[in-house]
């Protein structure tokens, strides 16, 4: 069927955004695949998709899914970015911060290829709530800090590494009601 030809494709162009950002953050830097990310096109795909193939349930479920995600992926992408162009200093807790961001992404990028979504939401949402914890801990970590601009700095990037395991979160979820329906 040409709309599971289409999803299929739509579903490997995702997984190979969610590969290059992954890569970027393990190498901490921008590759060339990194700026091929073109989640405007993305959505253009989708969008036509919708248009040219009339999917029907469950069809119809995962393109409104790609739709949303594109969104959170956009996030995951700034977020990924800023951290590169930004981090230059040494804290544990952004260490920390980091590493599960990209576990988190890296489960995702599991589940896409493997397509077992349920099984990888729960470590997914472990990951987003250790990512809560680190980051209040970090803030308290910095009422100690004398410089403003370290601490600005140091809580941008924290913040920016805590919704990539945010956003992670947000599209498991939408991967979750392409493949079962479920309430978002």
């Amino acid at each position: 069927m040409i709309i599971e030809q289409k999803l299929e494709e739509l579903n490997e162009k995702f997984y190979s955004y969610v590969l290059a950002i992954e890569d970027s953050l393990q190498k901490k830097d921008l590759t060339d695949e990194f700026f091929l990310i073109d989640l405007k096109e993305f959505d253009n795909e989708v969008i036509k998709v919708l248009a040219l193939y009339h999917p029907q349930g469950e069809f119809l479920r995962e393109a409104v899914a790609y739709l949303k995600i594109t969104s959170f992926l956009t996030k995951i992408r700034k977020s990924v970015k800023a951290f590169i162009k930004k981090y230059d200093f040494s804290n544990e807790k952004i260490d920390a911060l980091y590493q599960n961001a990209l576990s988190s992404i890296t489960t995702l990028k599991l589940a896409i290829k493997s397509e077992t979504i349920e099984d990888a939401y729960s470590t997914i949402i472990s990951y987003e709530k250790i990512a809560d914890e680190i980051y209040k801990e970090l803030v308290l970590q910095i009422k100690e800090m004398d410089n403003i601009d370290e601490i600005l700095k140091t809580l941008n990037i924290a913040k920016k590494l805590e919704r990539i395991s945010d956003s992670v979160k947000t599209i498991a979820k939408y991967m979750l009601f392409a493949k079962e329906g479920i309430d978002i």
